[in-house]
């Protein structure tokens, strides 16, 4: 009799498969493991979250407070960081969601840029690798313009190092522009050979070398007028990025995602149509007022979600336009949900963003040429071209929100007077008033810059920024609850938080 042997043909199967295919084989490949995903597709998240977590988001939001570029309404948070409540100014909690957010996004852009290194999976792709030297230049930015000193040198590795030293604020800044260096070069390698690694995975500017060369001169001028106070070399600096900038095309860096839908908008939109905490500024409205300008019926919006109510009686109606800190708690609890003055984003419909499409900026056209229009009036030159370049770029973004019945040109001659009196106080004004969209953060960085360089050209009014001897208006952002429970040494530096009063960042004047 014969004995036959019957081996399982599952058996057979795993004898047979080496260990490379056994690894194949557990691979998830509908949620692939970073190391083998392509940095190009890692690109698109990059950029979005450049633009809707640091550019934009909690940053945008509580600096516009801060700037009086909008009121806080409502009883929740903006209306704390309205009547300056210690808690939420000054608390770890406040920014931690952005804080880790900025991070998870370097982490990212770390990882795009580690690919494109000899022997990486995008070794070679010099486009690729100057995008995310970019973003990472623009998210280190925000992240130290907003905190100051932060983990950098050591941050992002992980279990390797759990406690990453705070890097001073001005090695940060050097960091930064070694970063635009590099990316200037690799970009302007890219477009003179022809580079399309990226292709449509780019929402930014679809893969055009060219206009991310643009941007990354755009960004350096940024960061170098950041430094006037700290380098004496660093205006002329910045006026030759920016000239750059424009030679090459810039024409902003704003992102637009609409799909149609509510599910992706703009931050602020999103913002304001889920939350409703955004009224109009009487700050804004008197400088508008003062200039007669054409933009207030499109910053200043009124509407109200009752027809029958009598716009006249106060019973009923909050008013016209929140006057920074003036207002008592009961009234910013109550009387705006029945009626106020709708920021930006309202329409005819009176219940409905009326522009989710609205583009978030990055970095516009507008501060590109403010940058130039500052530092020409700065150094005592004629800066009526580069300003009239600046509001046209203002209004063209405006009139994406109603009709602006005057020509920057007109506008600009109606300022003459103002201009003869004092051209770089007008500059600023403008670029408050044109940033009071989505650009508020970089407003914040003007407006303490101008404080450390001993110029006040937009006053603030909010009474509560004082409290008895102690200043209560924030020179700083709170360091994100994450890294306070986590890093000894964030932790050391955050202490009780009030420091957010007292230290300017290094940059404006401060030792970190």
């Amino acid at each position: 009799m014969k004995l036959y042997k019957f081996i399982p043909a599952v058996a057979l199967l795993f004898a047979s498969c080496s260990e490379d295919e056994m690894d194949r084989i557990n691979t998830d490949y509908a949620n692939p493991p970073v190391e083998i995903l392509n940095g190009r597709l890692m690109i698109t998240d990059a950029i979005m979250a450049t633009g809707y977590s640091a550019s934009s988001g909690d940053y945008s939001f509580y600096t516009s407070i801060y700037n009086e570029q909008i009121f806080g309404t409502g009883n929740n948070q903006f209306k704390n960081a309205e009547l300056r409540q210690l808690a939420e100014i000054a608390g770890s909690s406040t920014f931690n969601n952005v804080w880790n957010s900025v991070y998870a996004n370097l982490l990212n852009l770390k990882t795009i840029i580690g690919k494109c290194e000899p022997g990486g999976l995008n070794d070679g792709n010099k486009d690729l690798l100057g995008m995310a030297q970019v973003l990472m230049a623009v998210n280190w930015g925000i992240l130290t313009d907003m905190h100051g000193d932060i983990p950098c040198s050591e941050a992002l590795q992980g279990i390797v190092n759990m406690q990453p030293k705070l890097d001073k604020q001005e090695d940060i800044y050097a960091y930064i522009f070694t970063l635009l260096d590099d990316a200037i070069d690799n970009l302007t390698e890219a477009g003179a050979s022809g580079m399309k690694n990226v292709k449509d995975q780019d929402i930014l500017y679809g893969n055009n070398n060219a206009a991310w060369l643009a941007a990354a001169h755009a960004v350096k001028a940024r960061y170098k007028l950041h430094m006037i106070k700290r380098d004496a070399n660093a205006a002329a600096e910045a006026l030759a990025e920016a000239k750059a900038a424009l030679a090459g095309g810039f024409d902003g860096m704003a992102l637009n995602v609409y799909d149609g839908t509510e599910s992706l908008m703009s931050p602020w939109p999103a913002f304001q149509f889920s939350r409703d905490y955004a009224a109009c500024s009487t700050t804004v409205e008197n400088l508008l007022d003062e200039r007669n300008d054409p933009r207030k019926n499109i910053y200043i919006y009124y509407y109200c979600e009752d027809e029958e109510l009598d716009p006249a009686d106060p019973e009923y109606y909050a008013p016209l336009c929140g006057t920074p800190g003036d207002q008592d708690e009961a009234t910013l609890s109550g009387a705006w949900d029945l009626s106020a003055p709708k920021w930006i984003t309202y329409d005819d419909s009176w219940s409905y963003p009326a522009y989710p499409a609205a583009t978030t900026h990055i970095l516009s056209l507008a501060e590109v040429n403010f940058i130039i229009a500052e530092l020409e009036a700065r150094a005592g030159e004629d800066c009526t071209q580069s300003l009239t370049d600046a509001i046209e770029a203002s209004f063209d973004d405006s009139s994406a929100f109603g009709v602006i019945g005057q020509s920057a040109d007109d506008y600009v001659a109606s300022l003459s007077s103002r201009l003869s009196a004092n051209a770089l106080k007008e500059v600023m004004v403008q670029k408050y008033l044109s940033q009071c969209r989505d650009e508020q953060v970089e407003t914040y960085n003007d407006l303490r810059r101008c404080k450390a360089m001993g110029e006040e050209f937009v006053v603030m009014t909010n009474p509560r920024n004082v409290n008895g001897s102690s200043n209560r208006l924030p020179l700083r952002m709170p360091y994100g609850n994450s890294g306070v429970s986590s890093n000894s040494h964030v932790r050391e530096a955050y202490g009780d938080g009030m420091y957010v009063f007292t230290e300017p960042i290094w940059i404006f004047g401060g030792t970190r």
